[in-house]
């Protein structure tokens, strides 16, 4: 049986698992892939030109083209409305059964399956399910029964029987599929890979609040998992001979859980494979040990979750978040003596912090300057505990809730700011947000001079500070090893100029509309 994956952005982990396992049990895969260019929703956004490069038509015409026996799609909720839309387009032409699994899907299943362009809905972990609903409709069955997997049998939403407890030994799991997406990459570029799954935490903000509680039925389930070392390097050198990448992004949720682990793995990554790579940590699992290893086995960047610097009785209340001021400290610490770039991620328009919180934030980090200060607005996303308290106390309402689970992203600082008093601390939260931006980038003797009020008169400070945040991983691309700009730089080049040009490509089509000549690029 033949299953065409479809997706839009970047690289989708999940989704090349879900195809080496069933590529494994003898079924066809492929992708359909919208790079999304100039509308990645986090960094670059240009309206007019990811007008001009959308290849929505396109990928509609390729999959009627490929001619699969389903459709899958990998859902966040920023991508839902997207791949709704898609999976209508395609059935308007020709009725192919799709299947939605992913974040979104496993958090809202019963609603996602009143769409009628959606057949089935797969709740979390889906190698198993996914490959059994594939046997089930190649025998002509209608795919209901299947633990993990809604169907929707005669127009009848059916839900699964159970679902399975999260898989456990990840060593068996095939390797992921990196030919999938292989076309949607440069040569010698970045190598996405897991050595575990699941998180110890369950932040009210984050998918893993729910995914990590989701139901199931059989022998108690343990969401933490890690592979072993040696496995993980048997991927890496496959894909090293394979793909000759230059560096290595690990996508564990909190890489550097375990330091016995690290300290037997990490030597072993220097040796053998010798590239650079970044992760993301935690405070609580981040010392001068650790640090040290990192360094000396060629970390060239890590990412910490600061999220907000009120006071710990607010952070585990509203956030369960257990991390006091003295971890952030000791983790910024431990990277500053190594010379390690720690970035840190900081969220506005948490609900109920303190009126001061932002300036003791701006104090600490006047202090304690991380390498870059990413600024997010809170997103609410459906099924998480602060989207359900933001509606159970009225702050959100029942066609707010209705929006998210829609997929129509709500920002925390639209919902406020349609009164005098939101409208007043949305413009007092941006003068942080532009502040933060810029605080690395000013000399450690000047910093503690920098003042908000000053900063967010500048005529378009935001643009400003944006700019002055891209000159910075530039040049800490160009001169320290830190990858971050350089991989929006060559992406774009390689869809716009190089191989990238080729995706969704017909026999005999022309060029997606906007791009420039065929010039093959690394």
């Amino acid at each position: 049986m033949h299953v065409t994956f479809v997706s839009l952005g970047m690289e989708l982990l999940g989704v090349e698992y879900l195809s080496s396992y069933l590529k494994a049990h003898g079924h066809q895969t492929s992708l359909a892939h919208n790079p999304a260019l100039f509308d990645d929703r986090f960094q670059l956004h240009i309206a007019p030109m990811a007008r001009l490069f959308n290849q929505d038509d396109r990928i509609v015409d390729y999959i009627l083209h490929l001619n699969p026996d389903a459709i899958g799609f990998s859902a966040l909720t920023n991508t839902f409305a997207w791949s709704i839309d898609i999976a209508r387009r395609v059935r308007e032409r020709k009725r192919i059964p799709t299947i939605f699994g992913g974040v979104h899907a496993s958090a809202v299943p019963d609603f996602v399956m009143t769409y009628d362009e959606v057949d089935f809905v797969c709740v979390s972990e889906g190698e198993l399910p996914l490959l059994q609903l594939v046997e089930a409709l190649e025998a002509g069955k209608d795919g209901t029964g299947i633990n993990n997997m809604w169907a929707k049998p005669g127009g009848n939403i059916t839900p699964p029987p159970a679902v399975n407890p999260f898989i456990q030994d990840l060593d068996a799991l095939p390797f992921p599929d990196k030919d999938l997406y292989a076309p949607t990459i440069p040569k010698r570029y970045v190598y996405r890979m897991m050595t575990a799954r699941g998180c110890p935490y369950r932040c009210t903000f984050c998918f893993n609040n729910f995914f990590a509680n989701l139901p199931s039925e059989g022998k108690p389930k343990d969401y933490l998992r890690r592979r072993s070392v040696e496995s993980c390097m048997r991927e890496l050198a496959l894909g090293k001979e394979k793909f000759d990448y230059s560096v290595i992004e690990f996508h564990d949720d909190i890489f550097t859980m375990n330091k016995d682990w690290l300290s037997e793995f990490l030597p072993r990554l220097k040796k053998e494979i010798g590239v650079g790579w970044v992760c993301e940590t935690h405070s609580k699992f981040m010392d001068d040990d650790v640090a040290r290893l990192m360094k000396e086995s060629g970390c060239v960047g890590a990412k910490m979750g600061i999220q907000s610097l009120d006071n710990l009785s607010y952070k585990r209340h509203e956030l369960k978040r257990g991390e006091d001021e003295h971890d952030l400290i000791r983790a910024l610490d431990a990277c500053k003596k190594v010379g390690l770039q720690l970035d840190a991620d900081h969220i506005f328009g948490l609900p109920r912090e303190s009126a001061g919180a932002q300036e003791h934030a701006l104090s600490f980090y006047k202090k304690h300057t991380p390498g870059r200060i990413a600024c997010f607005w809170l997103t609410y996303f459906p099924g998480i505990e602060i989207t359900e308290r933001a509606h159970a106390e009225g702050e959100l309402s029942d066609e707010q809730m209705l929006d998210i689970k829609r997929g129509n992203m709500l920002w925390y600082h639209q919902v406020q700011a349609s009164t005098p008093e939101g409208r007043k601390r949305l413009k007092a939260n941006r003068n942080y947000m532009v502040t933060f931006h810029m605080l690395p980038v000013v000399p450690a003797l000047l910093r503690e001079y920098v003042n908000p009020r000053v900063i967010g008169a500048i005529p378009f400070a935001v643009a400003f500070a944006r700019f002055v945040m891209a000159a910075k991983m530039l040049f800490t691309w160009l001169f320290d090893g830190n990858f971050g700009a350089g991989i929006y730089m060559r992406l774009y080049l390689h869809h716009i100029l190089g191989r990238g040009r080729r995706l969704n490509r017909i026999d005999g089509d022309a060029p997606p509309q906007g791009f420039g000549r065929a010039v093959e690029t690394g």
